[in-house]
């Protein structure tokens, strides 16, 4: 196979990586997937199908250094690489995806930092990986047979939605804790391996 083919074979076995680290700090407060949690989904993957990815710096620039005289707590590294993913039985066979990265670090991590953060975005790319927070991706919640049954709809919705008096229905205060916890549009997307867990939250909830 050339590096496509092999690249699509590694396309059908992983589709989604969930995001394990937590970023804060500076005003940022959010989610993210690290470096070592994307090898850990794609490593086996690549080998068995033969690829052998690495990555080369192009250039790097020490953007900010740091000095505390001056109240600058952190080095601040660009890095641009060109992270190549070679079929191993034919090495000139290879795609190649080039990634501009920064890192900031007080010592002397950030030119690591930024060469794991190239790789770790070329391999997302380069894969059409869906990152996320939760246990199953978007395209696991919108395989009908993975969700829940319209018996175990009926048995939440009972926690979940209030009726209105023009007619439709509203979700509860349990409802939408319910909604904001699995990140669910309409509660008949509710895996169904996360229905106990479901509804032992809403019989601890209660009707409000």
């Amino acid at each position: 196979m050339n590096i496509y083919q092999r690249i699509n074979a590694v396309m059908t076995q992983i589709t989604y990586v969930q995001k394990d680290s937590k970023i804060t700090g500076g005003g940022a407060n959010y989610k993210a997937v690290s470096h070592d949690q994307v090898v850990s989904v794609a490593r086996a993957e690549l080998v068995k199908a033969g690829i052998v990815v690495y990555p080369e710096q192009v250039n790097a620039e020490m953007i900010q250094q740091r000095d505390l005289k001056q109240d600058v707590k952190m080095h601040l590294y660009s890095g641009t690489y060109n992270v190549h993913f070679v079929n191993m039985d034919d090495p000139q066979d290879r795609l190649t995806v080039s990634i501009n990265a920064h890192a900031a670090d007080n010592g002397d991590k950030a030119p690591g930092k930024c060469a794991s953060y190239a790789t770790k975005t070329a391999i997302l790319k380069a894969l059409c990986l869906e990152t996320g927070e939760n246990d199953e991706s978007r395209e696991e919640v919108r395989d009908k047979s993975n969700l829940i049954s319209a018996d175990q709809h009926e048995q939440l919705a009972a926690y979940c939605y209030k009726n209105l008096d023009g007619g439709g229905v509203e979700w509860t205060k349990t409802g939408a804790k319910l909604q904001g916890a699995y990140k669910l549009n309409s509660l008949h997307l509710l895996p169904a391996s996360k229905f106990n867990e479901a509804l032992q939250r809403c019989e601890k909830l209660g009707v409000k």
